[in-house]
């Protein structure tokens, strides 16, 4: 009896592509702290060696937080709706907030669940941590902040979305 499997359709039949997403591959190109008040970048980390997204981070913040400044002033004011993600082809920009924290994360359009369920997680993650300096942010980004990034770089985001969790 063997347990090599290879399926060539597999992929094909469910829409994305499996071999994509390994354990060393993120499925974010960055991920944006923000305060939503002021616009202010908090914290930032990339995931991917693309040059896009290489030194930039004040720029595609800023960007990010237009366009969701953008959209809410488009939509009724009877309407209590955020932007939750705009989409490309080949990737996608989501959007979650708590308070005056705003997490913005550039997917490499992988499964929106998981992407969701990832930044939920990293968003949750961070808003316990500071949340009496989100509260009361001032414009200085306190140092405990910074170190922050340390964890983002050695976190496995793949590791936060658990399959069995969730019913497809």
């Amino acid at each position: 009896m063997s347990y090599n499997w290879n399926n060539k359709n597999f992929d094909k039949s469910y829409g994305f592509n499996l071999e994509k997403i390994n354990s060393s591959n993120s499925r974010f190109h960055a991920i944006y702290f923000l305060d939503n008040l002021t616009g202010s970048l908090l914290l930032s980390n990339k995931y991917t060696s693309d040059a896009k997204f290489s030194s930039h981070e004040d720029l595609i913040s800023g960007f990010l937080n237009a366009l969701n400044l953008f959209m809410s002033e488009i939509k009724p004011e009877s309407e209590n709706d955020e932007i939750q993600e705009v989409n490309f082809r080949e990737s996608r920009i989501l959007y979650e907030r708590r308070g005056r924290l705003l997490v913005i994360g550039i997917s490499k359009k992988t499964n929106i669940n998981a992407e969701r369920v990832i930044l939920r997680q990293i968003m949750e993650d961070f808003y316990h941590k500071f949340e009496y300096v989100i509260r009361n942010f001032n414009g200085n980004i306190d140092p405990s902040i910074l170190q922050y990034k340390k964890r983002l770089e050695n976190m496995n985001l793949n590791d936060l979305y658990k399959i069995d969790n969730y019913s497809l």
